[in-house]
């Protein structure tokens, strides 16, 4: 099928030309309880096109935490010339195993990051389903991209290391492949931060060491997200990626932002608190300018993005680096 996403063009890009998305497809799926189901987005362009592994949250809502979800980010990032693969994680509500007995129900926290590497491991999968689109994306250049607990799976794909609560070791999931990433509304540290009762809910979350993950990243987090039911310090929690990793590292603070920033993770979707169509194009515009840039698409897009708003959304979002 094709889709179509109608947003203005930013810093030269044109956004009005047609996708074709393709869902779902099987990607090989040994010892896994279900079958990995991925959907593939892209543009209709005869361009070569980088990477990037799309992972899901973990909210209530059937169909957002799933290959089915996150179509306005998932349509802008295709849009700003990426194919965009979306694996559906075991936690996924329309897989029914959150409550299974498996020991990484309900997040199923080390498989979400198997699976962004299984994907990038079977991408000749796409080759017999959409052969034309499989020529073009260039494996060479992949990035990560994660909200909420996909935020936590990013961070894990670029080097943050978890700690198992089974056995008390660090796990790296690192996949080298992948050279940056964008991590949104995601988990913060553990430790005095953590609510009790998320620390007995979600053991994994009690201990995650950022120092470990180096390559460049752009945080995403809204100031008003506070999370009460995941800790005890508030929005500044979802913003440890960045003050406790080693740079480059990049903040994009968005000012009276939710959880869903805006609306990125679904068109008219009852899990955004905040819809807000200005301030979810921020967030979709700025991310997309992060990547081209880091992937090399324009080296231009990310001081021009990054000018832009500071010059004309001043009072909606703030930029931080840290090198």
């Amino acid at each position: 099928m094709t889709d179509h996403i109608a947003i203005p063009a930013r810093a030269g890009v044109d956004l009005s030309g047609p996708l074709v998305s393709v869902a779902p497809v099987a990607f090989p799926s040994r010892d896994r309880p279900a079958e990995l189901q991925v959907r593939l987005t892209a543009p209709l362009t005869d361009r070569a096109l980088p990477v990037v592994v799309l992972s899901h949250g973990h909210g209530p809502s059937e169909y957002v935490s799933s290959l089915y979800g996150y179509a306005p980010l998932a349509n802008h990032l295709a849009a700003s010339g990426f194919a965009v693969l979306q694996p559906t994680h075991l936690d996924s509500a329309t897989l029914g195993l959150r409550h299974a007995d498996n020991p990484e129900a309900p997040l199923y926290w080390r498989s979400r990051a198997r699976d962004v590497s299984s994907v990038l491991d079977h991408l000749g999968v796409l080759d017999k389903v959409v052969p034309d689109v499989a020529a073009r994306m260039d494996t060479g250049r992949i990035a990560v991209v994660g909200h909420s607990m996909g935020g936590h799976t990013a961070g894990m794909i670029l080097g943050a290391q978890p700690r198992d609560p089974t056995t008390g070791h660090r796990v790296n999931a690192r996949d080298e492949r992948v050279s940056a990433g964008v991590v949104m509304a995601a988990p913060g540290r553990g430790g005095d931060a953590l609510d009790p009762r998320a620390a007995r809910h979600y053991p994994v979350l009690n201990d995650t060491d950022f120092t470990t993950m180096a390559p460049p990243t752009l945080v995403v987090a809204g100031d008003q997200d506070h999370a009460h039911h995941l800790n005890v310090v508030g929005a500044a929690w979802q913003t440890d990626a960045f003050h406790l990793s080693p740079g480059p590292k990049f903040l994009l603070d968005v000012h009276g932002g939710e959880h869903s920033l805006g609306g990125i993770s679904g068109y008219d979707s009852a899990e955004t608190t905040d819809e807000n169509l200005t301030r979810a194009l921020l967030v979709l515009e700025t991310t997309a300018a992060f990547l081209r840039t880091q992937l090399g698409v324009d080296d231009q897009a990310w001081s021009v993005a990054t000018a832009r708003l500071a010059r004309e959304h001043a009072a909606s979002a703030t930029v931080h680096e840290k090198r």
